[in-house]
Parts: structure tokens; sequence; C-alpha cells
């Protein structure tokens, strides 16, 4: 992996001077992983929907790639950079969150605080 190779190459430099390499060492720590595909199913200018991304980007998860699916529009362009995601639909109408690790998804939750219980647990 190139990536770890970069890291290996700075490893001295880093070493002496840690907290000058954060943004290197969060692209280190992001190549080895585990990573979070976070999508949110919903209607982009409803409230739910809103809170629930403020929430999910105001917590520090730098392993983690949040996908907007809106529900409003019948075939969004989303789903034709990310294909993967074009069956997510959202649960009884409310924003839905879907929290993925390398493309294996949790159950669907309309739960914050779920959400940020699986971004914390691997």
């Amino acid at each position: 992996m190139r990536q770890l190779r970069i890291g290996q190459a700075f490893s001295e430099t880093v070493r002496r001077s840690p907290f000058g390499y954060t943004q290197l060492m969060l692209a280190v720590d992001f190549a080895v992983g585990p990573t979070y595909e976070v999508v949110i199913v919903g209607e982009p200018m409803a409230s739910d929907t809103k809170e629930m991304l403020a929430t999910i980007h105001g917590h520090f998860a730098p392993n983690k790639v949040v996908v907007l699916r809106p529900t409003d529009q019948s075939s969004p362009e989303i789903d034709k950079v990310a294909p993967f995601i074009e069956g997510y639909t959202s649960i009884d109408g409310k924003a839905t969150a879907y929290v993925c690790v390398d493309y294996m998804c949790e159950l669907p939750t309309n739960d914050i605080n779920t959400v940020i219980e699986l971004l914390n647990s691997k």
C-alpha cells in the first residue's frame, strides 16, 4: 500500500515532531482502517436529516465518509457515483442512517445515538 510507504518514509521526521504531521497521521490511519461509510437517507431540507448530518459531522471519527441519499428525487445523482446505495431507503419516512464498515452495513437506524455508538465500536 502506497499510503503505508509514505508513512514509513516520514516516520523519523514524524517521530521528532508529531504535532506537525497530524494530517499525515490521519491519512495513514484512514489507509490502515477500518473505515466507515455512513449513508444518510432522507429529505435534504428536513430538520431530522439536517440534525443527523450535523451530529455525524460534529463527531470526531476521521475514518468516515458520509453520503446523503436524498428521498426527494426518484433517481438521485449520488446513485451513479455510489451505486451500492441505490436500494437504501428511509424508515417510516424519517432520516435513516446506514453505518457500514468496508461496505458491510449494520441494520439501518433513525436513532442518532445508535449511529454514534456504531462509529465508536470498531
